[in-house]
């Protein structure tokens, strides 16, 4: 959440504090009259929306402030930047959708299930609940609408179950909507819960204002991210085991604000759908009445702390190591990359540094869909792009074929990887950037390349003050990173330590892992004439070296560095 007083303070704007407001003057029509939410991070400007309501200024959120006063900078993802002029038609599924629902209306086995489930005849009707025969099997049909056209189509296993396939499927061609998403519109305030099912129980008990995540639990897209963060308050009832509460303080009321969030606890073992066959409508007002707003960042009570751990001991994944591609490099870090960890990546010029760290990205977009964020002063976005088709067909720079550029898009089409580029960053532009990424894109691992390009003072307490912004960027982002170094002047026969990089006494104490890579100059094979081998040319050995680790042993292992690939690879 943005600390909405001290980002103001901090830009040195004159305001005038009206309770849980702040008044300043507007930059569109330069008017104190543009007031901001000190809970909720929203912002208007009374003239503005008189006068000028298609004006950026007029109503937004705090964020888009910050973008507007040149302190966050946009960023583009890889399916974007391959295909910019991609516009896929959203489908239609008002036929199948009516048909379903014709077939459910007469089957009583289906529409026994849901009314066991307290699902009303009344609701099945409203939204369209159907049935549908798939892979031998029967599924109640679920369509979301976007302007009262379905355009999602989610499946639920009729029982018994067949545990071969997943319990939920979805309709090929949807678009990714929320459930009732139209409802977010029509209120100020909004309840927010873990499906479809939920949802309907929910508004068949008299709660218009109610939304169902379709995705999992802790999926928040940025079109959701949009609509939701212009509310002014938000009810979160999502499961009450381990995994929906973790979901709910760490994507959704994180990304959308602590300050608007409250979490609407259930009893053990619940979920709304199952509360409401136990419970009545009273009993659920009092459970709204009793919602609390999630811990400010920094306070946290010794009893609290203790309950965090107990949860994490419920789930693993809060124990979970994003391992690295190379085994034996994942042996010298700990088995991986660790959320709130800080890893500084260095190397002389040309030795790989920013094609190590966006194989490491890659990876973990792939493996663990973790969506990442290089931001780079070294290489242009076409380049960065190239590298990813290459990572992602396995093919070389010669085999990159731009009028395949729709193929490659598809492919990546569900890679989360995002750019972003600005000669005059900042590190207090990047920090407000890369909380946006997080809060908009979900964005949870990022790269920077490279510190010394930011501070080009060169000064030590510049460097400081940059490298300390990357370590309370990754203990406030709750995410891994990865800081990409140059050294100083430095031969390239002496094998590297962490002393060698330029602003060394800074990246040295912040950073929890250093790992530096190191290729020696091509010397001529027996074969070769001298004046036949570049003498720039680097050896394909890597040498990597875990010069830092403060939770691991660190150490020295090698890698091939396949160039025309853009790749590193290990010896199996």
């Amino acid at each position: 959440m943005i600390d909405v007083l001290d980002y103001i303070s901090s830009k040195n704007i004159p305001f005038k504090r009206e309770g849980s407001e702040l008044l300043i003057f507007c930059p569109n029509c330069g008017k104190q009259k543009l007031s901001i939410s000190i809970s909720s991070g929203l912002y208007q400007c009374f003239v503005c929306q008189a006068e000028q309501p298609s004006s950026d200024y007029a109503k937004g959120h705090i964020q888009k402030l910050q973008e507007l006063l040149g302190d966050t900078l946009s960023i583009s993802s890889v399916t974007q930047f391959i295909d910019q002029n991609k516009n896929k038609a959203e489908t239609n599924f008002s036929i199948i959708t009516n048909q379903y629902h014709s077939t459910l209306l007469e089957n009583k086995t289906a529409l026994r299930y849901l009314f066991k489930r307290g699902i009303t005849q009344e609701s099945i009707v409203r939204f369209k609940l159907g049935l549908a025969r798939i892979k031998e099997h029967d599924w109640i049909s679920i369509p979301s609408f976007e302007n009262n056209i379905p355009k999602l189509i989610k499946y639920r296993q009729l029982p018994p179950e067949d545990n071969n396939m997943d319990k939920y499927i979805r309709e090929t061609g949807g678009k990714s909507i929320l459930f009732n998403g139209d409802a977010i519109d029509k209120s100020e305030e909004v309840v927010i819960c873990e499906g479809e099912i939920d949802a309907i129980t929910l508004i068949q008990n008299g709660y218009e204002n109610v939304i169902g995540i379709t995705g999992g639990a802790g999926t928040l897209l940025p079109y959701w991210f949009d609509k939701l963060v212009m509310k002014s308050r938000i009810y979160l009832v999502l499961d009450s085991d381990s995994a929906g509460q973790k979901a709910a303080r760490d994507v959704w009321a994180a990304r959308l604000g602590v300050g608007k969030c409250w979490n609407v606890l259930l009893p053990e073992d619940y979920d709304v759908n199952k509360y409401f066959l136990d419970h009545k409508k009273e009993d659920f007002d009092a459970l709204l009445k009793s919602a609390t707003q999630y811990k400010v960042d920094g306070l946290i009570s010794l009893g609290d702390a203790l309950y965090d751990l107990y949860l994490q001991s419920k789930n693993k994944d809060n124990f979970e190591k994003f391992a690295l591609p190379w085994k034996n490099v994942n042996k010298l870090i700990g088995g991986g990359l660790s959320r709130k960890h800080l890893t500084v990546l260095g190397g002389i010029a040309g030795s790989g540094k920013t094609t190590f760290a966006m194989q490491i990205l890659w990876h973990l977009a792939k493996t663990y869909k973790l969506p990442g964020l290089f931001f780079c002063l070294e290489m242009p976005e076409t380049q960065l792009a190239i590298k990813v088709v290459q990572l992602n067909e396995n093919i070389t720079f010669g085999e990159i074929r731009p009028d395949e550029a729709l193929v490659y898009s598809q492919h990546l089409e569900d890679l989360p990887i995002y750019f972003g580029y600005s000669s005059k960053v900042t590190p207090s532009i990047f920090y407000n950037t890369m909380k946006a990424a997080r809060d908009r894109y979900g964005v949870e691992f990022g790269v920077f390349d490279n510190i010394q390009r930011m501070v080009r003072t060169g000064e030590e307490a510049d460097m400081g003050k940059a490298s300390g912004m990357f370590k309370d960027l990754v203990m406030d982002l709750n995410i891994p990173f990865i800081l990409i170094s140059q050294p100083r002047k430095l031969n390239s026969e002496e094998e590297p330590t962490y002393d060698d990089l330029k602003g060394s006494s800074s990246l040295s104490q912040d950073p929890d892992l250093i790992i530096l890579i190191h290729r020696r100059r091509q010397k001529a094979l027996n074969n070769e004439k001298v004046e036949e081998v570049k003498m720039d040319r680097l050896s394909e050995v890597t040498e990597v070296i875990v010069d830092k680790s403060r939770y691991a042993s660190g150490g020295f292992t090698r890698l091939t560095f396949i160039g025309n690939r853009s790749k590193f690879v290990e010896e199996t």
